[in-house]
């Protein structure tokens, strides 16, 4: 039996992204304005960390964002399960791949798992500790550690959101003020 034995990895990532000019040509038509990220829907972000400039953490994960215009939060006054119906029909996505540094995947990291091991504890304190001398007690500060755990991981572990998105372009928030300057107006 003769085998041929080659250099290609099926498994091995693009590489066609690493060519010279092509992560340029991707990142043409990203600007800034004012504290915003403005960027054309299919265009793609420098490979610089969004929050502090440093050199993106490779590799740098493609995320999902959407955004639909706030007046279909009005939804939410007759039935919440409408909303999401309404919401998931009527908004606009596109692909990011917002690069960051070690130290701020690090924070995004531990954001999510403190907020993971808060929902975990608020649903284990009662069950371990709770007495019926202190139940109220217990049972109110278990729904704010809940409630807190949801909304911290929530902001804490969010990299970019959608200020507006239409057909042609895309406004970005949450970059730092270092990786907005680098940008031009």
């Amino acid at each position: 039996m003769f085998m041929c034995m080659t250099s290609h990895n099926p498994y091995a990532p693009s590489a066609a992204a690493l060519k010279a000019g092509t992560v340029a040509a991707r990142c043409e038509g990203v600007k800034r304005d004012g504290k915003w990220i403005v960027m054309p829907v299919g265009g793609d972000l420098p490979p610089r960390c969004v929050k502090c400039n440093a050199t993106a953490d490779e590799p740098t994960k493609q995320r999902k964002v959407q955004w639909h215009h706030p007046a279909i939060y009005l939804v939410l006054l007759f039935n919440i399960i409408v909303y999401a119906i309404v919401a998931a029909i009527v908004s606009k996505r596109i692909k990011v791949s917002p690069g960051l540094c070690e130290q701020h995947k690090a924070r995004r990291r531990n954001a999510i798992l403190y907020a993971w091991l808060g929902i975990v504890g608020s649903i284990v304190l009662p069950i371990v500790f709770g007495s019926e001398e202190y139940a109220g007690e217990w049972i109110f500060f278990c729904i704010v550690l809940f409630l807190g755990s949801c909304v911290m991981g929530i902001v804490r572990s969010r990299v970019l959101y959608a200020k507006k998105i239409d057909d042609y372009s895309a406004r970005l928030g949450g970059a730092g003020p270092q990786f907005l300057d680098s940008l031009p107006e």
